[in-house]
């Protein structure tokens, strides 16, 4: 099974086009989003988000994020938590936006993949036998990243520019 994730949305509905048109040209399955859906404050842009992702509710899986105010659940048609642990291609995946679990702090029973946003920066990084990914920000990169997502499939985890561009692959097995 091929899935893509994002995080840190902000609001920015051009970004998020392009990242579900990236979705449907990856050929992926499942969305995972790691929260911050919401601009930094309440907006009305909220709602053209809500909307886009409503729209693919029965391919997403996601978190909330710090920047997620409690509307922000009755505008989805899928669930919201601050943390997920799910299983894909056999491997335990543990999600979560990542101002409370993040790669310093990991929580009980974390997946083989560990999944987390909130930096807005994107990397991947293999550590013992666990694999430690950010998908960066579709919006607002920092640290002179680039606008980016993971993509995982059977052999890899592969972070990519919005544009395509392969950042960095990293072999599960």
């Amino acid at each position: 099974m091929k899935i893509m994730c994002i995080s840190d949305i902000h609001g920015s509905i051009e970004n998020l086009k392009k990242a579900i048109e990236r979705f449907h040209e990856e050929s992926a399955e499942k969305l995972l989003i790691l929260g911050d859906y919401s601009s930094y404050y309440y907006s009305s842009s909220d709602f053209e988000v809500a909307e886009m992702l409503n729209n693919m509710a029965g391919a997403i899986i996601a978190v909330k994020g710090n920047c997620d105010n409690s509307h922000i659940d009755e505008l989805f048609n899928f669930s919201l938590g601050y943390l997920k642990t799910i299983e894909i291609n056999g491997l335990k995946v543990t999600l979560t936006h990542g101002h409370i679990y993040n790669r310093n702090n990991l929580p009980e029973n974390c997946g083989e993949i560990f999944l987390s946003g909130h930096t807005h920066v994107g990397m991947i990084e293999k550590i013992g036998d666990r694999i430690i990914a950010n998908p960066g920000s579709i919006s607002k990169p920092r640290g002179g990243t680039k606008k980016s997502y993971l993509i995982i499939d059977e052999e890899s985890i592969k972070l990519k520019a919005l544009g395509g561009e392969l950042i960095k692959s990293v072999k599960l097995h």
